[in-house]
């Protein structure tokens, strides 16, 4: 009979205070976490958790996972890295590499299947494994160590240990580019701020927008006439707070039938943390559905983990692409 489960994981701050969470049911599930961990790190950890406490049982296992990130590093891009001694295409060491190694370990002989879910979308696992992650990150933001629950009867006692924070490498602080931290969890518990997305035109703020790009590592060169120029050929997006300052952009260029490019996405440093960048770009992705495109590109420096949670790929065939620079 095959085991059915769901798996997530939590940070708040990203990195902060992180849980992890896996479900099957009420009488079979169980969570951690640590003081201070990434989103990845606690969706990866409630996978190889769920993988140890099943390892007995010899049956076949379906997991639901809202990570693409996660189930893309377990099933396509782990035998690359594992060939090239752990270390990615541009090679660079794999990020949470200790994790990755413990997950390999843990797939070898398994009928694993994993299916993707998108978050927050009343998938009635994946809503209980979210619960129990942000929960235990909430115990850990409170000082408290999360009730690790009963776990599979009859795993190994040697499967509780992944809970322990000692056997986790410290966490590589994750991409803080043009995300702006997407998949980060308000920090402090409790009501959020005030801020609204908004897609109208006339509220993006010119001087904002060019400030802040200033700063950016893909467009610190790029002059006010250019990216005025650039925004007036492009659908832009904003989150306002309740002065109705801008706080975050995003803009897409597209014939909104079969392609669409996602660039200057920036957050302002001095609101990060608090679940504004995850705001833009559910908001993007929103107002984007009704037109069906096919194909949205974007590029990245160092954010690709986080860009994978709302279902971008690699390219299939880089090969294929061509670029044209002046």
């Amino acid at each position: 009979m095959t085991i059915v489960a769901a798996a997530d994981g939590s940070a708040l701050g990203n990195p902060g205070p992180a849980g992890w969470g896996w479900y099957v049911d009420e009488s079979t599930w169980a969570c951690g976490g640590w003081p201070h961990g990434t989103n990845n790190q606690g969706e990866l950890t409630a996978v190889l958790d769920l993988l140890q406490q099943t390892a007995h049982t010899g049956e076949p296992l379906l997991i639901y996972c809202d990570s693409k990130y996660v189930i893309n590093s377990i099933t396509k891009w782990m035998v690359g890295w594992k060939r090239k001694g752990w270390k990615k295409a541009d090679g660079k060491p794999v990020l949470n590499v200790e994790i990755m190694k413990e997950l390999d370990a843990a797939m070898q002989g398994r009928d694993v299947r994993f299916e993707w879910i998108k978050g927050h979308s009343g998938h009635p696992l994946n809503e209980a494994a979210d619960r129990l992650a942000n929960g235990a990150a909430l115990a850990f933001q409170a000082g408290r160590v999360p009730d690790p629950g009963p776990g599979f009867a009859g795993a190994a006692p040697v499967a509780a240990a992944v809970a322990a924070p000692a056997l986790i490498p410290a966490p590589e602080t994750e991409p803080d580019d043009l995300l702006g931290l997407l998949t980060a969890e308000p920090a402090v518990a409790g009501e959020p701020a005030a801020y609204s997305f908004s897609a109208e035109q006339s509220r993006i703020d010119p001087d904002w927008v060019h400030r802040m790009l200033r700063r950016s590592y893909w467009a610190g060169d790029r002059t006010r006439e250019v990216q005025d120029a650039a925004n007036k050929g492009s659908r832009c997006y904003g989150v306002y707070d309740a002065a109705g300052n801008q706080v975050a952009f995003a803009r897409v260029v597209s014939d909104f039938a079969a392609f669409a490019w996602l660039c200057d996405v920036i957050v302002d440093p001095g609101v990060r943390g608090q679940g504004i960048g995850k705001m833009l770009i559910e908001g993007v992705l929103g107002d984007l559905e009704p037109y069906r495109i096919s194909r949205t590109l974007l590029a990245t420096e160092d954010a690709h983990e986080l860009y994978a949670k709302y279902g971008w790929e690699p390219l299939p065939a880089p090969e294929r692409w061509m670029i044209r620079n002046l």
